[in-house]
């Protein structure tokens, strides 16, 4: 599903994007803003990233590369690996946040190294064999209606929402949402990290299966549905997209789990047949340097990664809000184990018996 196409030309141009149906499966191909004979260059990205949470990285990117056109192809995260794996897509770049999915590709002998020296001051965690690297500190939340839960004890752990759910089961019933992990990429990591991570993750699926639990896509839909006050509270979304849309819509409230917060890094790397190999390694380091950090921090709506980073949304202020326990995701071997078929089969079966199945939305 790709949910926008734009083309980015910023000499001294504003950003151009036109809108697909959110529903969208074909990608469609971008217009072409400008025809500028100047524009030598084009840098061709396939991203499972909303436009409007990086495009001020991408302005940033071009104002300090005069001649480079930037193409950019919004991606839902399954239909980018498929498309990937096909061969319809030759660009320089592919970004996602399903971090097994990307991983697999790579592993799968589609990437190229590159030589990233920006890398060495990010969590070891954060990069793998020299041809992926995260770029970003996402970390994996509930949203919730604060006019729901008013007067009403939210539960702060993954133990005592799957309590919650079973006692208060009336309450939830038709009001929780979380992700279909069938359609999203995202969605079936961080249930699989659940399962790999807490102990109580299956009494968690069951519960929300109790309370027939809405199933969708994209951590927007979830989102736009816990502000209008369709659903209470929603499970396992991406929290970069959570936390930029609770700061301008008070309606919604972001909880980051006190016992445990999952934390992913959003990918990128460079496919072999990229036809602009250096730059798009270019690209990879300025998401990496210092200067690309501070722009996702000041002005994107993702978390920057790097440590020396300030700002509201930085690491170190995150973590300053509340006693976490961060559970970073690595990149890297062990993310395969979920993604052999015989074992994403039986997983993806189990799901569905606790949901029952549940329709996506």
């Amino acid at each position: 599903m790709i949910r926008w196409w734009a083309w980015v030309a910023l000499l001294g141009a504003p950003w151009v994007a036109a809108a697909v149906s959110d529903r969208t499966t074909v990608p469609t191909d971008p217009v072409e803003a400008f025809s500028d004979p100047v524009m030598s260059q084009r840098l061709v990205i396939f991203s499972a990233t909303d436009i409007e949470a990086i495009a001020p990285v991408i302005a940033a990117f071009e104002a300090r590369h005069p001649g480079i056109k930037v193409e950019y192809h919004d991606y839902q995260t399954n239909q980018l690996d498929r498309d990937l794996r096909s061969g319809k897509l030759k660009g320089d770049v592919v970004i996602s946040s399903a971090m097994d999915l990307q991983t697999r590709l790579v592993n799968d002998g589609y990437a190229q190294a590159l030589d990233i020296p920006e890398a060495q001051v990010m969590p070891s965690w954060s990069h793998w064999r020299q041809e992926i690297f995260g770029f970003s500190f996402e970390p994996v939340v509930v949203a919730y209606n604060r006019r729901a839960f008013a007067g009403r004890r939210l539960p702060t752990t993954h133990e005592a929402l799957a309590n919650d759910l079973r006692v208060n089961q009336a309450q939830y019933q038709g009001r929780v949402g979380t992700y279909d992990i069938r359609l999203s990429g995202a969605g079936y990591l961080f249930a699989t990290q659940d399962a790999v991570v807490s102990s109580i993750s299956a009494r968690l699926q069951e519960g929300l299966g109790r309370a027939s639990a809405k199933l969708y896509c994209c951590t927007n839909d979830m989102l736009d549905e816990v502000a209008d006050g369709e659903i209470d509270l929603a499970y396992n979304l991406l929290g970069s997209y959570a936390l930029a849309r609770s700061r301008a819509d008070h309606r919604l409230g972001v909880l980051l789990p006190e016992d445990y917060t999952l934390v992913i890094t959003r990918t990128a790397w460079v496919p072999l047949s990229a036809p602009n190999p250096e730059l798009a390694t270019e690209f990879i380091r300025f998401l990496l340097s210092l200067a690309g950090q501070q722009q996702i921090a000041d002005n994107s709506e993702l978390i920057p990664l790097h440590p020396d980073i300030q700002g509201r949304l930085a690491v170190r202020n995150l973590k300053g809000q509340q006693e976490l326990r961060f559970q970073p995701i690595g990149v890297g071997a062990a993310l395969l184990v979920y993604q052999d078929r015989m074992k994403r089969e039986r997983f993806l079966r189990e799901w569905q018996d606790a949901y029952q199945p549940g329709a996506a939305r």
